[in-house]
Formats: structure tokens, sequence, C-alpha cells
């Protein structure tokens, strides 16, 4: 279920994206935070109950309102410290499902962005390396051999990290292309994608099919069978560098400051309340 889910993102994303490939990749974080940041906002208003919202909301100005005009008076100012405490309590308890709720279309919409903004491909010439995580030591004993088409060059022998049921290559970019990496382990075969050059576009920095968690977290290709000896293939990507200015964004960080300003600022037109 979880492959067949990504597979439908990925690639409803990727119609999504096509409009945007012209632009630099700043440009389309920009607009898929607001739609994000409305989508959110228009999903808790559907799932939360905005009358009881409305009345705990008016009811904590009227009690914020009283402190400022009868903060002479202890014994009233304790009191309505308490109204104040008592309505944040209810108000949580309104707003807890719904924001629960919105988590899961929050986290597979992060799982997308991450695949397109937080690794570029490799350039020609570059170096990077390519770790292999098994899922028993025996088959790291038996020995993983790592095979490179033409345009990619392996220029290091596997180096085993036998603590972590690990495998490491050293690998060179060629040629732009989009290339397969052939992992081999006796009989059992696993291949990876890998790109070099070309414009903006997914990458897929990790194959893997250690647990459901990871699935949801790397979707770019299909998950590792739990019958394979391979727990997972990385490829070494340098991060996307998004710049403003000349001044250097993280994505995650930008696209939740960006798509939170936008459910503030559509909260009126929307007539939704938080």
């Amino acid at each position: 279920m979880i492959e067949i889910l990504n597979t439908l993102l990925t690639a409803l994303f990727d119609l999504l994206f096509l409009p945007f490939r012209a632009l630099p990749p700043v440009g389309s974080l920009l607009v898929f935070s607001v739609l994000t940041g409305i989508l959110m906002l228009w999903t808790f208003g559907k799932v939360s109950n905005q009358d009881s919202i409305r009345v705990v909301r008016d009811r904590t100005r009227g009690n914020l309102m009283g402190i400022r005009l009868f903060g002479d008076s202890i014994a009233l100012l304790f009191r309505l410290q308490f109204r104040i405490f008592r309505d944040l309590t209810i108000y949580l308890k309104y707003a807890l499902i719904p924001l629960l709720v919105m988590l899961i279309p929050v986290l597979l919409i992060l799982t997308q962005l991450n695949l397109r903004y937080a690794k570029r491909p490799l350039e020609p010439g570059e170096t990077a390396l390519v770790k292999i995580k098994l899922r028993s030591p025996l088959t790291l004993q038996d020995g993983v051999t790592l095979e490179v088409p033409d345009g990619v060059t392996l220029e290091t022998p596997g180096v085993r990290i036998e603590a972590q049921k690990e495998v490491a290559f050293r690998i060179r970019a060629d040629e732009p292309g989009r290339y397969v990496l052939l992992v081999r382990a006796g009989d059992a075969t696993l291949d990876k994608e890998i790109l070099v050059g070309g414009d903006w576009q997914a990458v897929s920095e990790k194959k893997t099919g250690a647990n459901v968690f990871d699935q949801i977290l790397y979707p770019g290709e299909k998950s590792i069978p739990s019958s394979s000896p391979f727990r997972s293939v990385e490829v070494g990507y340098a991060s996307r560098k998004l710049t403003v200015l000349g001044f250097n964004l993280d994505w995650i960080l930008s696209f939740l400051v960006i798509s939170i300003v936008a459910g503030f600022v559509f909260k009126g037109p929307l007539g939704v309340e938080f």
C-alpha cells in the first residue's frame, strides 16, 4: 500500500511541478508553500469545531481585556488567569484532533518536496559515496560488488564497515545522464538510479525498504523487498542550494514559515478560526 501511494503521489507531484520547471527552485517552493498553507487552513476549518473555537477565542479575549482593566485587583486577576488557562485547555481539545489529521497530508507533501529540494544531481567530474547497508553481517562477509554503467566510473573498491553492516564505494560522474547502478551480493542484485547533470528535477538519494517509515520518507524509487539481503542503497548527493539576494535558505524552514504566514493571511477570506 505504501509503495502504491508513493508511486501515485510522485506521479502527481511530477505533473504539478511540470509548469514550474523553467523557474528557479525558490520560485516553485514559494508557490507550493503558499498553496500548502491554504490547503492546511481549509482542512483545519473542515475538521475542527469552528463555532466552539470562536466561543473560546472571544471568551479568552474578554478575559485578557479584563486583566488590563482590573489588574489592580489581585483576587480578580487570579480568577481571570485561571479562566484563560482553562480556555486554553479547552482550545487544545478542539484543535488537537484537527492538527493530528493535518499531519498526515503535511508529511506526505514534505516527503515529495524533499525529493525535489533537498539534493541536486551530481555534476560531471564530481565524486560521491555509495553506501550499501545489509540486513545480515553474513552477506557482508560473502562480498558485495558495485557495477557502474558507461558515464560513471568506480574509483575505489568497497570498504566494509562491519559494525554498521555497510559497504561504501566511491564513484565519479563522467557524463550527464540518468544511470542505473547495480549492486550484487551472491545471486542477489539490486538497482539504484543515479542522476548526473540536467535541469532541476527530483533526486532520489536513498532506496530503502527497511521499514514503513523509511518507505514514506524516501518515495523516489520502488522499495526494497523484505526478502532482499539489502537494507538500503544511498548515493551521497550534495545538498541543493536555494539562494535569495545572495542568502542561502533552508528549504524546510522556508516552507514552514511561508505556509504559516499564508495561513494567517488567508484565514479571514476563508473564514477559518484557529
